[in-house]
């Protein structure tokens, strides 16, 4: 196995216990607002907040999930260039991205990937310090 693939192989398992354990916290994070948050008029607010944060790490773990596909494919390919050409060419044929004139390298992918993990991860904290406001705030009303 050359070292691109065992690379991408690393970055895909990533990727999905990522994606997997962002999205578990976040659901949680919906359900405990669910079922125990009914507070004044501050935590409606917050309760809207943590949806709209909880709603973004989901869709960047759907994003997660699809990046790891897309590396999985570029594996399917008996090359780094051919995968990554075919990376490109599904992206185009989807219509998300115009065919570029030469293909990102797999470092610039692997860096955009990287910047997505952080964004997620300053989302995902976002949204347990509303959790732990709403927690400070009913205990004081006493709800």
């Amino acid at each position: 196995m050359s070292n691109w693939r065992s690379e991408l192989d690393h970055v895909i398992a990533r990727l999905r216990v990522h994606a997997s354990m962002t999205g578990a916290v976040a659901l949680g994070l919906l359900a405990a607002n669910v079922i125990i948050f009914d507070c004044g008029s501050t935590a409606r607010w917050l309760k809207l907040a943590m949806l709209g944060f909880c709603v973004v790490v989901l869709a960047q773990c759907v994003h997660l999930l699809f990046d790891a596909a897309l590396f999985r494919l570029a594996l399917a390919h008996d090359n780094e260039q051919a995968g990554l050409a075919a990376i490109d060419r599904t992206l185009t044929a989807m219509g998300l991205r115009k065919t570029p004139a030469q293909p990102a390298p797999l470092a610039q992918r692997l860096a955009g990937t990287a910047r997505l993990l952080r964004r997620q991860y300053i989302v995902l904290a976002i949204g347990v310090a509303i959790f732990g406001f709403m927690l400070f705030d009913c205990g004081t009303a006493r709800c």
